[in-house]
């Protein structure tokens, strides 16, 4: 048992590490937010970004986005915890995606290389929080997180983020058709009470910062129209 505690508190040091080595990276060396500047003209056709320094608010985003990992899969652990619900597979895959980056030096891993592991625990934590909301009658954790992911995902690219979605449904699948006993339940609900009075912790990146999806205009087809 001691050991697992140490392993759990190791894990999420290590996850911690890696994010505030890559922001730091960013916001001296500023090369994401270059990189958008650059894409600029691509993304605005799919991500509707502020009018004013676009670039410096997606990155923005990004950060806060990554930085949120640790501490909501450490919250969801929290509740599965209380419950007796295993969630040790779950943190070792993420947190090993964290610390295995690009064969590059440490030092040079900056938030683009952390995007991808960011998505994977996000859409993770959407699949076990809509996998286990049955259980319980109630979704788990206070969140709403599928703009902040759509947002991501055109960021990541379709067909990359497809293979991200692919991990992350596997992982949820096994939380699927848990059964919690009484007390279990009991304990997960008042878990779930602490972290529903603190809602500052659960924000809306992408409403906050007011960015989202453009909806697609769709070019109108002549021949049906006559």
């Amino acid at each position: 048992m001691e050991n697992e505690v140490v392993s759990k508190a190791e894990d999420y040091r290590v996850m911690q590490q890696c994010i505030d080595r890559a922001v730091t990276l960013e916001r001296h060396k500023g090369r994401f937010r270059r990189a958008v500047r650059r894409s600029l003209p691509r993304l605005h056709r799919s991500i509707r970004l502020p009018q004013h320094d676009g670039p410096l608010h997606l990155t923005s985003f990004v950060i806060r986005y990554i930085q949120a990992v640790p501490g909501w899969l450490q919250q969801l652990e929290h509740l599965c915890d209380a419950a007796g619900v295993d969630f040790r597979p779950v943190r070792e895959l993420i947190g090993a995606s964290f610390a295995l980056p690009p064969e590059r030096h440490p030092a040079e891993i900056g938030i683009a290389a952390l995007l991808d592991d960011a998505y994977l625990a996000h859409r993770t934590l959407e699949e076990i929080n809509e996998q286990l909301q049955p259980a319980c009658g109630i979704p788990l954790l206070p969140m709403d997180p599928m703009v902040a992911n759509l947002v991501v995902r055109e960021l990541l690219g379709e067909t990359f983020a497809g293979e991200l979605d692919a991990v992350c449904i596997q992982l949820g699948d096994r939380y699927r058709g848990q059964q919690l006993g009484p007390d279990s339940l009991v304990a997960m609900i008042l878990c779930r009470q602490k972290f529903i009075e603190t809602p500052g912790d659960w924000p809306d990146f992408a409403r906050e910062m007011d960015i989202g999806l453009r909806v697609p205009v769709l070019e109108p087809d002549l021949e049906k129209l006559h």
